[in-house]
């Protein structure tokens, strides 16, 4: 009777879990539609380099500044409530940008866009752990779990792009348009969404103060302190030169019908390194965060030396990077924390990552205004040496874990011998 009960329950739990990476998935690949040709519609309602890192900056600035607070709202009261609304919103949103005109109205839809995106950050991951363990408590079904998310949200976008690049071919603003559409769908399928999870408890009557208690808390520990960095890093180190992509295949004199192969090439190398993600979940997560970094950094100098219609072409590294690392960082940060603050925990690596995009996505878009190299120059600059000093964190904590597990060894071995 108990063992149909338990059975009972995994099927339970394993049917929430499909509807969760299916919602995750189609929540993730909805800007894919217009992402390969958005700088061309941006610069054709006026805006050069400059100013779309602006705007980036201001969509960064939204969801900063409200990724925490809607990660306490949704721990704490629903995080079901907070997911569809966010949804949909997100879909609205998308609407409303296909008709933008000018960049205030860019804008409007992308600070829309950062409110409606921090209510649904971290709660996908949060379901997925939770889900999981309640399957399989070993862990391992969450391991492979976040892997395969990442490996069908890169194929998803692969197909996204491909068919964007169609669209934009007769019209930009469809194509932003039809972001709507995955987004819908995604709100749809997190009305089915069960949330079994147990909710947070306050720790002060003012809900500021318990904010600053629940960061403050998450942040004692060094472990997830210095995963927390990696994870926020990995994340960054792909992602603010995206924008000069398209710029640097026109300069070197790629037609415009095959720009979008750019970006369909970019996904193939997500989903190539989500699948190799795979082969080093194993490793030592400082190795995990180590060797994607080296990639990241040798790529982007050959293009600085030399940028030609062949060099060119390694852009594409930085989507097997940004498959490396999405798959692989994000597990120990998770297993690391409590279940009851997992939307807590993304939302806290969420706003992190925000706080570094925000000035860096100026700076790069500013330096590669005056020259589209000096953009990875900077990224270059910027990212090495905060690296270096991720990576010795994680080499010292690795450390110390160790010598916690032969010490305790030791102390089982001895107590044996008493025995």
């Amino acid at each position: 009777m108990l063992q149909e009960i338990k059975n009972d329950n995994k099927k339970m739990y394993r049917s929430n879990l499909t509807k969760v990476i299916w919602e995750t998935i189609l929540t993730s690949i909805g800007a894919g539609f217009s992402v390969s040709t958005i700088t061309i519609f941006w610069n054709s309602i006026g805006m050069d380099q400059t100013a779309i890192g602006f705007v980036q900056m201001m969509f960064t600035i939204v969801i900063f500044a409200l990724d925490i607070p809607m990660g306490y709202i949704a721990d704490r009261f629903n995080r079901k409530i907070l997911n569809i609304v966010g949804d949909i919103g997100v879909a609205i949103t998308f609407a409303v940008y296909a008709f933008s005109q000018s960049m205030y109205m860019v804008i409007l839809s992308e600070c829309l866009l950062g409110v409606f995106m921090a209510m649904t950050n971290g709660v996908d991951q949060s379901f997925i752990k939770y889900n999981c363990n309640q399957v399989d408590s070993s862990g391992e079904l969450f391991k492979k779990t976040n892997i395969r998310v990442q490996t069908l949200r890169y194929i998803s976008l692969l197909i996204v792009v491909v068919i964007g690049g169609f669209i934009s071919k007769y019209s930009l603003r469809l194509a932003i348009g039809c972001s709507f559409i995955p987004y819908f769908i995604g709100g749809l399928i997190a009305i089915g969404i069960k949330d079994f999870n147990g909710k947070a408890k306050p720790k002060h009557k003012n809900p500021i103060k318990d904010i600053a208690h629940n960061v403050k808390d998450i942040m004692r520990d060094k472990s997830v302190r210095a995963y927390l960095f990696s994870y926020i890093l990995g994340n960054q180190v792909t992602h603010s030169q995206i924008w000069i992509f398209t710029p640097l295949l026109i300069l070197i004199g790629v037609p415009m019908e095959i720009v979008s192969l750019g970006w369909v090439l970019n996904y193939v190398m997500e989903i190539f390194g989500s699948i190799l993600a795979k082969k080093m979940i194993k490793l030592k997560v400082s190795n995990r965060f180590a060797i994607p970094m080296i990639i990241e950094m040798i790529w982007m100098t050959i293009i600085v030396l030399n940028t030609n219609i062949i060099t060119v072409w390694l852009f594409g590294l930085n989507g097997m990077v940004h498959g490396l690392m999405g798959a692989t960082l994000s597990t120990p940060l998770q297993e690391s924390t409590k279940d009851e603050v997992q939307t807590s925990v993304m939302s806290l690596a969420s706003t992190g990552g925000r706080l570094l995009y925000m000035p860096i996505v100026y700076i790069i878009n500013y330096l590669g205004n005056i020259k589209l190299q000096l953009a990875l120059v900077g990224v270059i600059a910027l990212f090495l040496p905060m690296s270096l000093y991720v990576y010795i964190q994680l080499r010292y904590i690795e450390k110390q874990h160790k010598e916690e597990t032969i010490t305790e060894g030791s102390e089982q071995c001895i107590n044996i011998e008493q025995l």
